[in-house]
């Protein structure tokens, strides 16, 4: 079971009438639509979400438009929206959002996240990364458990401090990091992992199209396509962030 985001293209629509046309847009891929299994399925619940600090941006000149998506323009009986910071909305006209400030955005947050991870490699000895301690295991799996593995992994200095920081709501290590593992997230190609970051700013990890088609980030290319595809819209095309489960 996994959650992801999903962004959803529609005609030009009201607000208010946002969550129905969504519905109708994610209805082919409801993976409960039968009993048997469905190729099409992709979720098994969905509700229009943006987090703090990761919803769209809106640009300034359209602060207030009531042809965003916020929880002030959509009714709370069509949909709970949560409240969200300064020029930020759940979707709306892709000629009112600022998708090269949310790139922006992003990348800045990679800056601040790569900061503080070289500040705790400066106090800490050298970490190991999860890898080293599963093949250990993996060679003596009786002699050594997975789970002392994960031990001894966690119990390192610098990947302490981390998981610490994240379960003390540091904004810049979150739990997910941990279960990636900090020190092999940070000896990949920072420049790459930069880029990486910056090309899932605007797009979640499955696209709705106008014509109703989906695409996701298990498809080559997703990322680059979406970007290209979002920027590209007509300007009254209304986009919408969903959170998924599966």
């Amino acid at each position: 079971m996994t959650k992801f985001f999903a962004t959803v293209c529609l005609l030009p629509t009201a607000p208010r009438k946002v969550p129905q046309a969504v519905a109708a847009a994610m209805a082919p891929y409801n993976s409960e639509l039968s009993d048997e299994w469905s190729p099409d399925g992709h979720w098994d619940w969905w509700a229009i979400h943006s987090g703090a600090g990761s919803a769209y941006l809106v640009l300034p000149e359209y602060d207030g438009d009531r042809r965003l998506v916020t929880a002030r323009t959509v009714p709370r009986r069509k949909a709970r929206l949560d409240a969200l910071g300064p020029l930020e909305c759940h979707g709306g006209p892709r000629g009112l959002l600022d998708f090269d400030g949310m790139r922006n955005r992003t990348g800045r947050a990679y800056d601040a996240l790569l900061a503080a991870w070289t500040g705790l490699t400066a106090i800490h000895p050298p970490a190991r990364p999860l890898t080293d301690f599963l093949a250990r295991h993996e060679a003596d799996p009786d002699g050594y458990s997975l789970a002392d593995a994960k031990k001894e992994h966690l119990a390192q200095p610098l990947v302490q401090e981390v998981a610490q920081r994240a379960v003390a709501g540091d904004p810049h290590f979150t739990t997910s990091l941990l279960l990636s593992d900090p020190v092999e997230y940070f000896a990949q190609d920072q420049e790459e992992a930069r880029l990486w970051a910056v090309r899932g700013a605007v797009p979640g990890f499955a696209l709705v199209t106008l014509d109703g088609s989906w695409t996701d980030a298990d498809t080559d290319g997703h990322w680059e396509e979406a970007n290209r595809h979002l920027d590209d819209l007509d300007a009254e095309t209304v986009v919408v962030n969903v959170l998924c489960h599966c």
